[in-house]
């Protein structure tokens, strides 16, 4: 007689643990071993309804893999040929009466320290020494990071499964009247080549530990549908890019040499430990078509994105709040002016406007854009260039480019530098392949508010001054001292004399370069120490009109040519100030956020005024008078040693 089907909730469970101990021995070693836990075979029985799972293939001893390091998916694929460094397991089955559905998934232990995202797993069956790709569609299937696996949804039946957060690796129905189901199953992991990454001379994964357990669990009833991870977010609290049509989102492929396209399921940006999130456009090719845009937009997580199709960078830049009583003559908990601290900096979810402390903390202006609050927005990589390549050209109609190791735009008004980066928006949107509208988004010159923005950012735990891979006398950014007037360019130290050495030696993606970042690696932003004193929207009023910018030698025009500021969300006003108090800048009080009397003369930054519109950074000759926190003013004309920077603003509707 046929066992009925209330009697059929099948479980069976066995567990083993997977343990990578990264050590030091001499040169930086890891030892990655297996130990198994519970029975060698668990069997559960219901009438003529057999499932087992039988781990007796494996080593009595466990499995172990001695001075392991990070490796390539060719190696991992190999891994353990002599059969110590891979777990063999059976999955057997007779059915009469009923169907079996089961599940392998993994569950990770409590005190694994290493990241999900660079550990790689790797199930394939076995026909006799014969291993095979498991293929089948609904799940990723092969080689994955841990992280990508799909989240398991099998019923907590049993206290080991309470409240655990499961990751499937395979998942079958053994049809009913199968009198003899076997499967081999073979399972790998090992850590991902791109965590090889050095600091401080040392590992940077030294030291921590990753442990699973490797579950099957079987019922007759189907098991509920595993689920796909969600989009990535890092754990610093900071809200997730906004990209907006026409941005990519990317990463740096160490290995690839390459920017590639990011996985939004994966990790591509991670705040904590100083890695920003990144995202480019691409442009239109020669006559005018979008293909390679659209090829990429299609193409898989990991492909590599062309520098040459490339004509804009981003960095996202969260919305935060900030300690303003740790700024001024406190530095930040540092030392001395020349030694500051760090800049208390605290992530703020969506677009909410309340600080956590009122007596202590503001919201930074820079998120307010007019009437919005923005969750953030994108601050343009590098100084801006031109796509023609007339770098010494007033023209606000040339076309805008973000891009390293190209010479930046001089030469050019602040009005023109205004007017093109309107222009990106309002004419020149496909060959960004934003969208065609004015609500959504915003790109224009970037404010002194912006700048400070990032120019804090850098100085906290999430930017270059947080990098452990620095000491602190040389957390400080880089000055780029390039006499070419090349973009991306690092100093061989960080006040460095100008040199046209540099401009071929230093270049933005070596170890050197990234010094020059605000983040101290490749997904910061550049250029904002040297390189060309970058103009802001940023202006003194002329003592006749405080509610005014100057505009005489800036060329703000309308239609007919009659002088015309832009609307005032895209600009800062300052009043007037004795030049030997810099502490009252706007309207007599401090201009919270805005790098300017709060981080006046930290790092030995100069400040000056002289003139009508503000520009920061200085340029690649000032030396230890160039920084983040550099500022002075000019007439708005301009000049050899004068460019700008774009910012794109994604705007909640």
């Amino acid at each position: 007689m046929r066992e009925k089907r209330n009697k059929k909730e099948l479980i069976a469970v066995c567990l083993l643990v997977l343990s990578l101990v990264l050590i030091t021995v001499g040169t930086t070693f890891a030892l990655f071993q297996y130990s198994r836990q519970g029975e060698t075979e668990n069997k559960i029985q219901t009438g003529t309804l057999t499932f087992v799972y039988d781990e007796s293939k494996s080593n009595d001893g466990g499995v172990s893999i001695e001075n392991a390091f990070p490796m390539s998916d060719e190696e991992g694929k190999v891994l353990g040929e002599d059969k110590s460094g891979v777990f063999d397991f059976d999955v057997r089955a007779k059915t009469e009466g009923a169907d079996i559905n089961y599940e392998i998934y993994l569950t990770k232990e409590e005190e694994s320290t290493l990241p999900e995202y660079i550990v790689k797993t790797y199930l394939i069956t076995l026909s006799g020494e014969e291993e095979n790709d498991i293929t089948g569609e609904g799940l990723p299937t092969g080689i994955n990071l841990y992280s990508a696996l799909y989240d398991s949804k099998v019923p907590s039946l049993v206290s080991e499964l309470k409240d655990v957060n499961a990751k499937t690796l395979y998942r079958e129905t053994i049809e009913n009247g199968n009198k003899d189901y076997t499967k081999t199953f073979r399972y790998r992991m090992w850590i991902d080549n791109e965590a090889n990454q050095i600091e401080n001379g040392s590992w940077k994964y030294n030291n921590m530990t990753f442990s699973v357990k490797v579950n099957v669990y079987a019922q007759n009833d189907a098991i509920p549908e595993p689920t796909a991870p969600g989009v990535y977010k890092d754990k610093s609290g900071a809200n997730s890019p906004e990209l907006i049509e026409g941005l990519i989102p990317v990463k740096y492929d160490n290995n690839k040499k390459s920017w590639v396209k990011a996985d939004l399921n994966q990790k591509w940006y991670d705040y904590e430990m100083q890695e920003w999130a990144n995202a480019v456009t691409i442009g239109l090719d020669e006559d005018g078509n979008s293909t390679a845009r659209e090829t990429y937009q299609k193409a898989d997580p990991g492909t590599p994105i062309k520098m040459d199709d490339i004509n804009t960078m981003w960095v996202w830049i969260p919305r935060y709040e900030y300690m303003f009583t740790n700024l001024g003559d406190q530095y930040a908990g540092g030392s001395d002016i020349n030694h500051p601290g760090a800049i208390g900096i605290n992530f703020i979810s969506g677009t909410n406007t309340q600080v956590s402390d009122e007596s202590n903390y503001k919201m930074h202006p820079a998120f307010t854009f007019g009437e919005d609050e923005l969750t953030g927005f994108w601050y343009g990589k590098f100084e801006t260039s031109n796509q023609e390549g007339h770098y010494e050209e007033n023209n606000s109609t040339l076309t805008p480019i973000i891009k390293p190791n190209v010479t930046f735009w001089a030469y050019i008004h602040i009005s023109s530098m205004f007017y093109a980066s309107r222009n990106m928006q309002i004419e020149k949107y496909d060959t960004y392949g934003f969208k065609n509208d004015l609500t959504s988004y915003d790109t224009h010159m970037s404010k002194n508010r912006e700048w400070g923005a990032v120019a804090y950012l850098s100085q906290s735990k999430y930017g270059k001054y947080g990098n452990s891979a620095y000491e602190v006398n040389d957390k400080e950014v880089y000055i780029n001292n390039c006499s070419q007037k090349i973009t991306g360019i690092a100093g061989d130290t960080v006040s460095a004399q100008a040199t046209d050495t540099t401009c071929n030696t230093n270049t933005y993606e070596t170890m050197q370069g990234q010094k020059a970042s605000t983040t101290g690696n490749i997904t910061g932003v550049y250029d904002m120490s040297g390189g060309a004193l970058e103009y802001v929207m940023g202006a003194y009023s002329d003592g006749q009109d405080p509610a005014k910018p100057p505009i005489e030698w800036s060329r703000f025009t309308d239609d007919s040519g009659a002088m015309k500021i832009p609307d005032a969300k895209y600009y800062d006003l300052y009043t007037k100030f004795d030049p030997s108090s810099y502490a009252t800048i706007c309207d007599g009080g401090v201009c919270y956020g805005h790098a300017l009397s709060e981080t006046e003369r930290w790092y030995g930054d100069s400040r000056g005024h002289t003139d009508n519109w503000l520009w920061r950074g200085a340029d690649g000759r000032q030396k230890t008078y160039a920084g983040v926190f550099t500022f002075g003013s000019y007439a708005g004309n301009g000049d050899q040693f004068f460019s700008f920077r774009l910012v794109l603003a994604p705007i909640k509707q």
